[in-house]
């Protein structure tokens, strides 16, 4: 299975910012032997404004992602963006359901599932966040959300088509409040993804990468990626420091080993 490090700018960066971090990213990264004979994706979802920016600077092997997309192709939807625009740009990776955009753009499942077959009908990649609130995690609910969560996300979702989707579990009381899942709770957690998605999709998910987010940071990024079923991380303030997202990088077992 492929290793995913994946960043999340959400709404930061300026477009000297991004250009700013390309200079620093691609010399880290091209001046690293280790990496280039390992199957790590590494990715950056800049905002809407950024993307073409990222494109024009990023001189090394790192996918731009995009961190939203209409299901629609096209249409009179203001301020949306579509697939094919994003496909046109050669961008064929896109977050969706994350819990910001579930929260305060009122994303349903629905809708997310709609988003979710287009992309796959398009051969493209989603990146689809699931994740539960504080409250939930309390009341020990977190199963229970993530499979209400998957199976109305991925309804009708065609089999022969699995190994393009990657699944990011982001403990929504873990995302930008500094906390982090401990360990056994990550390691806990993913099995349960496991047998939800078993439950769901059948034999199919050892085709499907599964992530961690939440507060991943440079700091932490090793101890989560030597965790049982983590295939990856996707990675939010940390990835704004292009040092930060390369010491992640650099903290999968794989590349450890080949060190």
């Amino acid at each position: 299975m492929k290793k995913y490090i994946l960043g999340n700018w959400k709404m930061f960066k300026t477009q000297s910012e991004i250009k700013h971090f390309c200079e620093t990213f691609n010399a880290l990264l091209n001046n690293d032997q280790t990496l280039s004979s390992l199957d790590t994706v590494i990715g950056i979802a800049p905002t809407y404004v950024g993307l073409s920016t990222f494109l024009m600077h990023n001189k090394t092997k790192t996918l731009t992602l995009a961190q939203n997309a209409n299901a629609e192709i096209t249409g009179a939807y203001t301020s949306e963006i579509s697939f094919n625009m994003l496909k046109d740009l050669h961008i064929n990776t896109v977050l969706l359901g994350h819990s910001e955009v579930r929260l305060h753009l009122n994303e349903t499942d629905e809708v997310i599932n709609k988003k979710v077959l287009t992309l796959l009908k398009e051969k493209m990649q989603p990146i689809l966040c699931i994740g539960e609130t504080l409250q939930e995690f309390e009341s020990n609910q977190t199963n229970d959300v993530l499979a209400k969560q998957l199976k109305a996300d991925l309804r009708n979702i065609d089999l022969s088509m699995v190994d393009q989707l990657v699944i990011a579990y982001e403990p929504i009381w873990a995302i930008g409040t500094g906390k982090t899942a401990t360990i056994e709770i990550v390691e806990k957690t993913f099995v349960a993804l496991k047998q939800i998605l078993k439950d769901i999709l059948g034999d199919n998910i050892d085709k499907i990468a599964l992530l961690y987010g939440g507060s991943v940071n440079e700091k932490n990024a090793k101890d989560i990626l030597q965790v049982r079923n983590v295939d990856g991380v996707l990675v939010g303030g940390a990835s704004l420091d292009p040092q930060k997202f390369y010491t992640i990088v650099q903290s999968t077992p794989e590349y450890i080993k080949a060190k």
